[in-house]
């Protein structure tokens, strides 16, 4: 061909791809593009894949197949599946397709699926520290090891699914762990074709932080006697140590009521207990627990008290006789001795609305009513800003309970009219029981506070008392007198002579109606 007909030629090409709209121009100068379905497969064990090839466009092709054994290794043609559309392959490798036309016009490749086996090894994963429950703000490693792998370059893939992502590491830290870190973990090793089977799992549940719970034993002092404390945890493992405090008067109203001084040895104990001899007055105390490489903490426990009755000269708490306060009893605690500042407390710490825990100067006085529909009982102590504990008191506020009142009227009341007695409770459950008696004998038992006469009789004279949470008011003479003249009815004139009025009011407003 002379260079006349090559330049021609190379006209009618560059002509042609400028109405590349046109079929037919694009089918005799472009070659198409094979199309190879799926492109990334694992084999299962002893597994296969199909493969599907195909061409884009019109025409008869006829499909070329190939495989390369590895990355940069030589691809090389499988005749025996020429022709054939679909092939069944169970090697790992590198497939390819093309198609070839019947005048010899070759396709362009197709890309590459990317064929893995699956290895005969199945991966072990570990957890340091070696425990599954895990709390938020800690810290654990998942480890993957493949047996018999030694001297292969190994990358690794992780489950959970959000964290599955190319490592070449076979370790992963996760720090300060919260809710996303819950999950079944596994592992599997991976080469470039070949992969191991997924490993065992592990169950990572991750939980709220841990509050310890510690007690005391005895509670309440006795003289040479040691105490006990014992810290313990929900889940309890190996690998907690234990931190142990002496809980001291906060003086800073705005934080928590205490804060914490390490007790002597009392850092780091591999014992659950902690044992405290020579204690002679009332002292709070904390506990917390500790474990990991990363130093994971607990919060602290709540304070738990061991109280001595001993009074102590620089801080003591002396409950005041009963006194009476429009008609109620109530009973004074005052807090004295070597300070300046002082605060009423209470276990159980249930609110007490005339006994705050507000520091007050000099002295400190706490007042309890028995008037209440809920109970103040309770252990009661002072605290004082210099750190001291006073003997501490356990109350309950039916010690101090004078007794219910039986309410009378003082005259002789009139035979035939309406005349209610009342109880007089001065301390009062949200449900009362309060019993009447006449000339001892019960005439009511239930919650109502009144004995109520609709028009009393003289066989309703005699001596009254009530009951009432155990103890009985003292008894009190009514005095019946028989009514003389017009006032005999048991109606009063008074009240006679209002409904007469009444009627004739209503009498003359029908009669004005009717005109």
């Amino acid at each position: 061909m002379d260079m006349s007909m090559r330049h021609t030629l190379l006209g009618l090409f560059l002509l042609a791809s400028a109405f590349s709209g046109n079929a037919q121009v694009k089918y005799l100068f472009e070659s198409p593009t094979a199309i190879l379905r799926p492109t990334r497969y694992e084999l299962p064990i002893g597994g296969s894949v199909t493969l599907s090839c195909s061409v884009e466009g019109s025409g008869n092709w006829t499909i070329l197949w190939y495989r390369a054994a590895s990355f940069g290794s030589k691809e090389e043609p499988m005749t025996e599946y020429e022709g054939k559309n679909a092939i069944i392959v169970s090697q790992r490798g590198l497939y390819s397709c093309r198609g070839r036309s019947d005048s010899g016009r070759l396709t362009y490749n197709s890309d590459k699926a990317i064929i893995k086996d699956t290895l005969p090894i199945t991966a072990i994963i570990t957890i340091q520290p070696n425990w599954t429950q895990i709390y938020m703000g800690e810290a654990f490693t998942v480890r993957c090891e493949i047996p018999g792998g030694e001297g292969t370059s190994w990358s690794y893939d992780w489950r959970p699914e959000r964290f599955t992502t190319y490592y070449t590491t076979n370790e992963r830290t996760f720090y300060n762990v919260g809710w996303e870190d819950n999950g079944n973990y596994q592992c599997r090793g991976k080469t470039v074709l070949s992969l191991t089977e997924w490993s065992n799992i592990i169950p990572v549940t991750i939980s709220f932080k841990l509050h310890p719970v510690l007690t005391v034993s005895p509670s309440w002092l006795s003289p040479g006697a040691s105490v006990t404390l014992s810290c313990e945890i929900e889940y309890p493992s190996e690998g907690w140590s234990y931190y142990w405090y002496k809980a001291i008067p906060n003086m800073d109203i705005k934080e928590e009521p205490y804060k914490y001084e390490l007790l002597p040895d009392g850092s780091e104990t591999a014992q659950t207990l902690y044992i405290i001899t020579g204690q002679t007055h009332t002292a709070a105390y904390v506990c917390r627990a500790q474990r990991g490489r990363n130093y994971y903490y607990t919060y602290y426990s709540k304070p738990k008290f061991v109280w001595s009755a001993d009074l102590y000269s620089a801080a003591s708490l002396t409950v005041g006789p009963v006194e009476q306060r429009l008609g109620y009893d109530f009973v004074r605690l005052t807090c004295t001795g070597n300070s300046t500042w002082w605060r009423v407390r209470k276990f159980p710490e249930n609110s007490v609305p005339y006994c705050s825990d507000v520091w007050k100067l000099r002295e400190s006085v706490c007042t309890l009513y028995t008037v209440i529909s809920y109970s103040d009982d309770g252990v009661y102590w002072c605290e004082s800003m210099s750190k001291q504990f006073s003997n501490a008191v356990n109350i309950t506020l039916q010690d101090f309970y004078s007794g219910p009142l039986m309410v009378i009227p003082d005259d002789p009341v009139k035979k035939g009219t309406f005349v209610s007695l009342s109880c007089k409770l001065r301390i009062k459950k949200i449900f009362p029981s309060v019993a009447f008696y006449h000339n001892n004998k019960l005439i009511q038992n239930d919650s109502r506070e009144e004995l109520n006469f609709l028009a009393v009789s003289k066989s309703d004279e005699g001596s009254y008392k009530c009951q009432y949470s155990g103890k009985e008011s003292p008894s009190r003479y009514m005095s019946v007198k028989s009514a003389v003249g017009p006032e005999s009815s048991s109606f009063p004139v008074t009240a006679r002579m209002k409904v007469v009025n009444a009627v004739a009011f209503i009498l003359v407003m029908m009669l004005s109606m009717n005109q």
